[in-house]
């Protein structure tokens, strides 16, 4: 029998015990029971570092700059949304729509000058029924990116909203392995995508490239135990993990399996001090 890959495991082996092993492999190491998985999992995914942004940031240029430029909105009127904001505490373009001294096209293209991306000014939601890149909505509303087309060798078209969310895209990328080409799109645009994600398959839950099953946890030691659950159920697999903002995005793959889980760790209920988790698991 092996020795368990996890260095404070006390299970010695003995000659006389099976040759098999009882318990299961993650990233090519294996582990003698589903306690030492735990414990590694935990080790892991405290350690997980903020992704690396894959769109890169342009020096700051105000939105009430870039409108003018493009003579997009009177000057006045800009002076008006930003004093009016004290009061509302929307955001300069949402001030102006509802002021309507904007077109929301030319806000649109404001926006992705603002964030260096390319903008659609209108997408049609059908393209995304057959849910491409085969993400779970809990997955897409956590990273606010949806892709709009099939993967292109090893890139793939996603949409947005505004802001550009640079550290979710870097996490996108590297959790599927795709490239992402950013499109900004604007607030209604995005709401109808969420809304028809997946929406052809039948029996949603049941379509193989989405999720079948859906969970919330509150603490991390309950979703560390799904995520081992997983493990020594599969016998053998692999993990990939990405963290932006609130979010902790962990992939495990077995053979012919998949099971995603997603760790929102601003949970606004824990009182200060606190160690608690909001998990959001889903298997694919």
């Amino acid at each position: 029998m092996p020795q368990c890959a996890h260095n404070t495991c006390t299970n010695t082996p003995r000659w006389w015990q099976p040759r098999k092993p009882a318990g299961a492999t993650l990233d090519e190491r294996w582990y003698c029971s589903k306690p030492c998985v735990e414990a590694v999992l935990l080790e892991r995914l405290t350690g997980v570092r903020i992704t690396t942004e894959v769109v890169p940031r342009l020096p700051g240029v105000r939105l009430g700059a870039l409108l003018r430029l493009h003579r997009a909105c009177p000057p006045e009127q800009i002076t008006a949304a930003l004093a009016a904001q004290a009061g509302s505490r929307l955001r300069l373009g949402e001030q102006l729509r509802s002021m309507g001294a904007v077109e929301p096209h030319a806000l649109l293209r404001a926006l992705a000058d603002q964030g260096g991306v390319s903008y659609l000014a209108s997408v049609d939601p059908s393209r995304v029924h057959d849910a491409p890149g085969g993400l779970s909505l809990d997955a897409i509303q956590a990273l606010r990116v949806v892709p709009i087309s099939a993967p292109d060798g090893d890139r793939i078209r996603v949409a947005f909203p505004a802001p550009a969310p640079r550290a979710a895209l870097a996490a996108f990328r590297q959790q599927t392995g795709w490239t992402p080409e950013p499109f900004l799109v604007s607030d209604d645009a995005w709401l109808s995508l969420l809304e028809h994600y997946g929406a052809s398959a039948q029996a949603r839950l049941h379509h193989p490239a989405l999720a079948v099953a859906f969970s919330r946890e509150h603490d991390a030691e309950r979703a560390i135990r799904r995520l081992a659950e997983v493990v020594m159920t599969a016998r053998e697999t692999t993990m990939r993990d990405a963290r932006w903002g609130q979010y902790l995005w962990v992939r495990l793959q077995g053979v012919g399996a998949g099971f995603d889980l997603l760790l929102d760790h601003a949970d606004p209920t824990a009182q200060q001090g606190e160690d608690t988790w909001r998990a959001v698991t889903t298997s694919r």
